[in-house]
């Protein structure tokens, strides 16, 4: 079943050309389709044209437009000023007055996507383009949007803006003193509270309190360890004596020297019987039986012995250094527990100096923080009314900027969209593609036996042969040589042919009697046929897809265009591995 999956999900590149060969109507209709689709666009498709004007910026001095013009001309090609008129033209207070000028009646959603302005790089002229469908409305369009907008900077900058300076002056001065103020309550809190930043010390303290909670752990961890060590040294100095007996001389009884000297005679004994017997010997078995009768004997004497049981002829008694190494290791546990309990005793009244600095923590950050958040506010504030007084006084001491129309409204020689030649061509690909999809999807959904691809990727199966006659003799050897180095081996039990029509069925009943015949009929240069294959004969496909032919190889021989159903196809892919090799039998040829 392996092969079947691999071959069922796998793609020849020879497939795809006779996929796309054979479904050709699918790739002849997508491409019909795609441009019959970019035919009505260019038919039927709402043209648009373009209208170009040219506006440029100019400063009355000659000066270069901007604070820090020419760097950012430089670097991002552009004037900051010519994007504020980029951004002024396309306001929509000026291009609703554009709308009701040309009295045109749509949403301004869609009427602003008419028009586009672009600061061109490195230059002070800003490019308008104006769109309609026609090329007089793009023409009128764009026109009015520069008269609109040439007549709404006029009235901006007719403006005398002394007025406005004198107002933000003011407004200045009375934001400097609520910011003096601000700052004075600040100074005045972090006096009071002894403190220089309150938010680094804050953090500060943090961090103190959290390596003092992590040494307190440390020093309870370590204090428990050493309760525990003491309790057991000194469990062990119970158990453990203060003198030990450096050397005992014990009586030895006569009784183990009559022993000794007994087991070495015996060896004696046994290293001479040894020279004259065999191991095994019954005299050589007896003497070592008596040699660990008497060992047993001296074994018992001697535990009589360390059982205390004779006479200890001298004793010496010293300090045990066990016992003195376990009392100076309690000493220095003791001491240690001594001195962690100290640490423990000054860490547990830092702690609590932390703990009460916390306390009064929230208050104290609460109020910073609204003080802070007020004098940012202001300045803030303060910030904006120097920005915008610094740009009054400047106003009134450059002027302001003159816009020129350098290129007006011209009329559009030709559409922008759509577009012929692309969209023809668009709509060719695009029908190209989807004609292709189908075809594969067409052809991928076929079940019919027309090639050797078809075949390998509906049956996972090679074709052995495509035949359109009689078989020969040698194409019969060459067949079954073929079949053996596929691994069928020399033993076939079923031919199996689908369906049974007057060629197809003649075609493998030769097969089968061509494989049954152990004579040679074929040239006289040919090797030698292989021996009997037993019981070769023709099988239908059965009503029940489920039930396989028994064999353990099989043969397909089929009619070429053959088209599979459901039951065949079924019945086929439960034969899986055991179908080697498909014939293709092409009909009508004899």
């Amino acid at each position: 079943m392996e092969r079947w999956d691999d071959r069922r999900d796998t793609i020849a590149l020879p497939w795809l050309w006779y996929a796309f060969r054979s479904q050709w109507r699918w790739v002849a209709a997508g491409v019909l389709l795609g441009v019959g689709l970019a035919a009505s666009i260019v038919l039927f498709g709402e043209k648009r044209y373009e209208s170009n004007a040219k506006l440029l910026i100019e400063s009355p001095m000659g000066m270069t437009l901007g604070a820090g013009g020419g760097i950012a001309a430089l670097i991002v090609g552009g004037s900051p000023d010519l994007n504020t008129q980029v951004e002024v033209l396309l306001a929509r207070p000026l291009l609703e007055k554009v709308q009701r000028q040309a009295g045109i009646e749509e949403p301004y959603r869609d009427f602003e996507k008419r028009f586009r302005a672009t600061a061109l790089r490195n230059t002070n002229v800003i490019e308008l383009t104006a769109t309609d469908s026609t090329p007089e409305g793009a023409q009128r369009l764009a026109k009015l949007w520069t008269e609109a907008y040439l007549s709404h900077v006029r009235t901006l900058y007719e403006q005398n803006p002394t007025t406005l300076a004198e107002k933000l002056e003011k407004e200045l001065r009375h934001q400097e003193d609520q910011l003096r103020a601000v700052s004075k309550r600040i100074t005045d809190f972090l006096k009071r509270q002894r403190i220089v930043a309150p938010e680094e010390e804050l953090a500060k303290s943090v961090e103190k309190y959290a390596d003092l909670l992590e040494q307190r752990r440390t020093q309870e961890a370590q204090q428990i360890a050493l309760e525990r060590q003491i309790a057991a040294l000194r469990r062990q100095l119970e158990r453990e004596p203060k003198f030990y007996e450096a050397t005992r001389n014990l009586a030895i009884p006569p009784e183990v020297q009559q022993l000794n000297t007994k087991i070495a005679e015996l060896e004696i004994q046994r290293s001479g019987l040894l020279q004259e017997f065999q191991p095994n010997a019954p005299e050589v078995q007896l003497v070592e039986q008596q040699i660990a009768q008497a060992k047993r004997e001296r074994e018992n004497l001697l535990a009589q012995a360390v059982d205390k049981q004779f006479l200890t002829l001298a004793k010496q008694e010293m300090v045990n250094p066990l016992y003195m190494e376990l009392a100076q290791s309690l000493l220095r546990a003791e001491s240690e527990l001594q001195a962690t309990r100290a640490t423990l005793t000054i860490l547990k009244q830092q702690q609590a100096q932390f703990e009460q600095l916390f306390q009064r923590t929230p208050d104290l950050m609460a109020e910073y923080t609204d003080l802070k958040r007020q004098y940012e506010a202001a300045l803030t504030i303060w910030t904006e009314k120097v920005r915008a007084y610094e740009q009054a006084r400047a106003q009134q001491l450059v002027g302001k900027i003159s816009p020129i129309l350098l290129e007006p409204a011209t009329l559009p020689d030709r559409q922008v969209f759509p577009r012929p030649v692309l969209t023809m061509g668009l709509g060719t690909m695009l029908g190209l593609m989807l004609g292709m999809l189908g075809a594969l999807v067409a052809a991928w959904r076929a079940r019919r036996l027309s090639n050797r691809w078809e075949v390998e990727r509906l049956l996972g199966a090679p074709v052995l042969a495509e035949l359109r006659s009689a078989l020969d003799p040698a194409h019969v050897q060459l067949l079954t040589w073929q079949l053996r180095a596929l691994g069928g081996g020399e033993t076939w039990h079923r031919a199996l042919a689908l369906p049974l029509t007057p060629q197809t069925q003649a075609i493998a009943q030769q097969l089968a009697a061509a494989l049954q015949t152990p004579e040679n009929e074929a040239e006289a240069d040919l090797p030698a046929p292989i021996a009997s294959n037993g019981v070769l004969r023709v099988y239908t496909a059965p009503s029940n897809a489920s039930h396989t032919p028994p064999a353990e190889r099989l043969i397909l021989v089929a009619p070429k265009g053959y088209a599979l159903d459901e039951a065949t196809y079924q019945m086929l892919a439960q034969t899986g591995d055991r179908l080697v090799g498909v014939i293709l039998v092409e009909e009508g040829t004899r």
